[in-house]
């Protein structure tokens, strides 16, 4: 429920998140590409260093890690370093729950 809660007060990151997930999921079951745009690929015309790791991830997930490495290969760091964080980041708010569930 706290999700919701944290959604429901920065409504545009869960528009964007929601847009996120839906795109991602046309891609992998239609191969309809909506994903979001590089701003820095239409305002200067170049990749930045990010570009592709969307697509990458795409990649990874059906199971295409050649083709995901051609894409981007920042996503190898990239994702364990993401996956590890939020690991992280939930152990931390179980033990928050934890603490103030004994303290009280």
């Amino acid at each position: 429920m706290k999700v919701f809660t944290y959604f429901r007060q920065n409504i545009l990151l869960g528009l964007v998140v929601l847009y996120f997930i839906f795109s991602v999921l046309l891609n992998i079951l239609f191969g309809l590409d909506y994903l979001i745009p590089c701003l820095w690929k239409t305002f200067f015309g170049f990749e930045c260093s990010g570009c592709g790791i969307t697509s990458s991830i795409i990649e990874i997930i059906k199971g295409n890690f050649l083709i995901a490495w051609e894409i981007n290969k920042i996503t190898f760091l990239v994702l364990p370093l993401l996956f590890l964080y939020s690991i992280k980041e939930v152990l931390i708010k179980v033990n928050q729950v934890e603490f103030f569930a004994c303290s009280g």
